[in-house]
């Protein structure tokens, strides 16, 4: 029930993970705060399902990545019910004649992967060397708030403390950075490395979640930004009960804080009064009112839709209507009757990231197929069996498969009705080249293309990173100059979605800091 003329400290809209980490970071210091939420359930694209009765499934993101360790503990999500079912999951790329690469993490790892690819194992020390001195370069920028560009005091000092930050790490350090930043992944592998799988398992993750081919300028970089957001985390986490119990923790801090969240709550827009944000109205004719709203949907759609056009200023204007989200990403949730039998996968990587993805070449034309508006011929996944490690997302003996496929189109040449169904074929007929029972294992799932993740999830477009993963759209400059300090033109309005700094996955990060950024305004 919506209180009636009650004022809050603070409402955020979209209930989102970012949405939630903004809200629990407020309730904590104290603050009174109102989630409004459209959908039956908080969390966004970190939610839970059921697929069928008994069996449980991350319905979109299905790890975390770059979840801070200080958010974890500032916000005690462990004392509000978060566990791990598996922790630093390894991550495997299969091989149809059963010569799986396992990309290694420790000296008994390499040692296995120098035996598999003895002409490649220096170069692959040399590249993770490399790419993990350069993150650690760009991963501090990603846990803090950029400088407004109109704040040239503020900048010089952001870019004093770079170029510090760098000299600190090495001479070397910030040119190879610069080099690196219009580079193709594609030709950075193709001159390192001569296995075909290993090229294809570094290219599928510096692209996944964009539209970009592995020969795309800027790909070299992308491969950078994922590192430095992994180094925000501690690993790559498999959550206890899926992705939606980081949300139900985070729903529990908020309500433990004195904060409200209300689902099924449409917000029809943000109230501007003598131009500043005073509230929110709600469907059904209601308002809430707080001097603070902070809106985690994508800022094209809070400024444009929420606030209004006549509250932007023209050359914003201009920008935002272009950031429009476009997802290139599908989402396939499996259950099954039975664990598939990998030939030559050890019992222990059953619970890995399995990585199917076929050569740089394949890659690149199914980049082009989706821009296209077609699928690919050859789909490029990564593949989950959690109920391996997380036995109660699935009856005993059963199995759920949680599957993420690369370079799809969120448009469909002639729409998604009868596509929906050959995507489905060609991702099983790829799994039956590394598990053949897995086609007849099936006994129920779902196939969200980026459509229904947008429809469904409340993810703009169906795209991760709600917006172009470029240079010119990263720090202070993402979503657009003017936005990059979380605090949109509007005053008393803030940004903290994924459309933000530092961008998409399940970090929580754009809510942090815009909920650190706005506490910090607030006291001062």
């Amino acid at each position: 029930m919506i209180p009636e003329n009650d004022v809050f400290d603070a409402i955020v809209v979209g209930g989102g993970h970012n949405g939630l980490v903004a809200a629990a970071r407020l309730a904590a210091a104290g603050k009174r705060v109102f989630v409004a939420e459209a959908r039956a359930s908080a969390g966004g694209a970190a939610v839970t399902s059921e697929i069928a009765p008994g069996y449980a499934i991350s319905a979109v993101a299905h790890l975390l990545e770059g979840f801070p360790r200080r958010i974890e503990r500032k916000l005690k999500l462990a004392k509000h019910g978060l566990r791990y079912a598996a922790r630093d999951v390894a991550t495997v790329a299969l091989d149809r004649d059963g010569k799986h690469l396992v990309l290694p993490r420790s000296r008994k790892q390499f040692t296995a992967f120098a035996e598999a690819l003895p002409k490649d194992a220096e170069a692959y020390r040399r590249h993770v060397a490399r790419n993990r001195a350069l993150a650690s370069l760009v991963s501090p920028l990603l846990g803090e708030c950029p400088p407004a560009l109109s704040d040239s005091s503020a900048l010089r000092s952001f870019l004093r403390r770079q170029v510090l930050r760098a000299a600190f790490k090495g001479r070397d350090v910030l040119p190879e950075l610069l080099r690196v930043l219009p580079e193709a992944i594609g030709d950075r592998l193709e001159a390192e490395f001569e296995s075909p799988l290993l090229k294809a398992a570094l290219a599928f993750d510096a692209t996944l979640g964009g539209a970009e081919g592995p020969y795309s300028p800027g790909t070299s970089f992308r491969a950078i930004l994922r590192e430095a957001v992994r180094m925000r985390g501690r690993g790559v986490m498999l959550p206890a009960g899926g992705m939606g119990a980081v949300s139900d923790a985070l729903v529990a801090v908020i309500a433990a804080s004195g904060g409200e969240v209300h689902l099924e709550t449409e917000v029809l827009g943000i109230l501007v009064e003598q131009g500043r944000a005073a509230g929110i109205e709600i469907a059904g004719g209601g308002q809430v009112r707080a001097p603070l709203v902070f809106s985690a949907v994508s800022p094209r759609s809070t400024m444009l839709d929420l606030v209004g056009a006549r509250h932007v200023e023209t050359e914003d204007l201009r920008e935002l209507r272009h950031a429009v989200p476009r997802g290139a990403t599908a989402k396939i949730n499996l259950a099954l009757d039975c664990l598939p039998h990998i030939a030559g996968l050890s019992p222990e990587l059953h619970a890995a990231r399995l990585l199917v993805v076929p050569s740089l070449a394949e890659l690149e034309e199914a980049a082009i197929a989706s821009r296209n508006g077609g699928l690919p011929l050859e789909p490029a996944m990564e593949v989950l069996l959690p109920s391996v490690a997380d036995k109660s997302l699935a009856p005993e003996g059963r199995h759920v498969m949680s599957i993420i496929v690369h370079n799809v189109p969120g448009e469909m040449n002639g729409g998604w009705a009868g596509h929906r169904e050959a995507l489905l074929q060609r991702v099983l007929r790829r799994l039956g080249d590394y598990a053949p029972d897995i086609p007849d294992a099936v006994v129920a799932g779902e196939v969200l293309t980026p459509l229904d993740i947008d429809t469904k999830y409340g993810l703009a477009g169906g795209d991760w990173h709600q917006g172009d993963i470029r240079l010119d759209r990263l720090f202070s400059l993402r979503p657009a100059p003017g936005y990059g300090d979380y605090e949109a033109p509007v005053p008393g309005l803030w940004l903290c979605g994924a459309g933000n700094h530092p961008g998409g996955g399940v970090t929580g990060l754009p809510g942090w800091i815009a909920a650190e950024a706005a506490l910090e305004r607030w006291t001062t």
